[in-house]
């Protein structure tokens, strides 16, 4: 899926893999040496798997890396604050390189555990703060998401836009679709001297291809599930109705519908 929040996750779940292949490898090289008794035999048990565990935390090394990469400063800054990755990455460099891979057998799996989890939370905390999430939009579609229910989702959200618009700006309650559009974004439209010019007519032009696109096949016939496209069209309609509102408040407006927007963390 083409968003950075996915891209995230899924370099977050790369990381775990690596550090989960390299605690099994762990486990499997500790379990072995315990059975022998003699000190040259144990030796022998710890160089036969050194070579591969060397590869295995070269690989989490680099999964940990692009990670950093990836993310925001802020996010790292706190991620090294409030979780003990870099610490547990630096002691099973320290024990590989000692040649003593006992040493190390819990941090990776403190790294699946508690770390990767905590850098996901670092990111959402951050990722709410850029991106706030309409109240009544995230209460109503968010539980349909969870259960994957996006074309539910996406039919319940095209009403609410309607309803938070015509309550806001008093319009009339027959207006919908490409109407509606116009009354609110036109150049003599409810939100002319709400919002720039500029940002009035991109919504103009947005809704109108999204009514055509999204709105009336979903009211008015099946579409094929598309879960990558209704986030798309969901995360849009979220970011109209909070700018929206943002923007009614500054101008205070009499009929906004307060509070519309949440953050989270």
């Amino acid at each position: 899926m083409l968003t950075y929040r996915t891209h995230i996750y899924t370099l977050v779940m790369g990381a775990s893999a690596e550090a989960t292949k390299l605690a099994v490898a762990l486990s499997d090289c500790v379990s072995e040496w315990k059975l022998e008794s003699e000190r040259d035999a144990r030796e022998s048990i710890v160089d036969k798997h050194l070579p591969r565990l060397r590869d295995d935390e070269s690989s989490l090394s680099i999964a940990i890396d692009k990670l950093s990469e990836s993310i925001p400063s802020e996010v790292r800054n706190e991620i090294i604050t409030t979780t003990n990755l870099l610490r547990h990455r630096y002691w099973i460099r320290h024990w590989l390189a000692e040649g003593l891979p006992g040493g190390c057998l819990q941090d990776p799996v403190d790294m699946v555990r508690l770390d990767l989890p905590g850098v996901l939370a670092c990111f959402e905390r951050w990722y709410e703060k850029q991106s706030p999430t309409d109240s009544a939009l995230g209460e109503r579609v968010e539980p349909l998401i969870a259960l994957g229910q996006h074309r539910t989702a996406l039919r319940d959200a095209w009403p609410l836009f309607k309803t938070r618009m015509v309550n806001t700006f008093d319009l009339s309650d027959d207006l919908d679709g490409e109407r509606l559009v116009n009354k609110l974004f036109g150049s003599s439209g409810a939100t002319a001297e709400l919002l720039p010019n500029h940002e009035r007519e991109g919504y103009l032009n947005l809704f109108k291809g999204l009514y055509t696109l999204s709105r009336n096949p979903v009211a008015h016939g099946d579409v094929p599930e598309n879960p990558e496209e209704s986030s798309a069209i969901l995360v849009l309609i979220n970011s109209a109705l909070v700018r929206i509102a943002n923007a009614v408040s500054v101008r205070g407006f009499a009929n906004t519908v307060q509070p519309s927007a949440r953050r989270q963390g």
